[in-house]
């Protein structure tokens, strides 16, 4: 049986080139009613795209940064603390992976290494893209537009953040009783 593209191995070429994501991220924005903006330094990085809704007297604004895979996750991470650095709590942070297997991103965020609470107390988000299925999903964190919910492709998908959470909290009691 064939493995479907959303599941790969480190070794293998990228499912989705940067610039298909990048090209479905732009999609996705313009349908949810965003303004995608050339991105513009903050700090000492540059995002890779900038976008804005404005909703009444209330302004949205979301930086993103896009990698590949998993493995240069950490390099994008960095990227978004460097710009929170300058803009603080001002707008919203998303690095954007193309689909990945939840078990990379399980051991990316809690097994072999453990990024999922700097993430989550840092505020960033994880956004997973799938060009060829036209589908996006935000893994980690929540836009402060709520109104997202309504274009993402699986909102409920805050379980997962729920189940890394409780298995990094294992992890860290396992690690101190141990």
């Amino acid at each position: 049986m064939e493995q479907e593209r959303w599941y790969r191995t480190y070794d293998e070429q990228p499912a989705f080139s940067r610039e298909e994501v990048l090209k479905a991220l732009k999609g996705f924005l313009e349908y949810a009613g965003y303004e995608v903006r050339p991105p513009e330094p903050i700090g000492f990085m540059k995002p890779d795209l900038a976008a804005r809704r404005k909703a009444g007297k209330q302004t949205y604004e979301i930086i993103f940064v896009v990698r590949e895979e998993v493995n240069h996750a950490v390099e994008g991470l960095r990227e978004l603390a460097a710009a929170k650095c300058f803009r603080r709590d001002s707008l919203d942070y998303v690095l954007v992976l193309p689909p990945v297997s939840e078990h990379y991103l399980i051991e990316f965020l809690i097994e072999k290494e453990d990024w999922f609470f700097p993430v989550k107390d840092h505020l960033l988000q994880i956004w997973l893209i799938n060009p060829e299925k036209e589908k996006v999903d935000c893994l980690i964190g929540w836009p402060r537009d709520d109104d997202f919910k309504h274009y993402f492709s699986n909102p409920n998908l805050a379980g997962f953040a729920t189940f890394i959470s409780n298995k990094a909290a294992e992890k860290i009691m396992a690690e101190e009783f141990d």
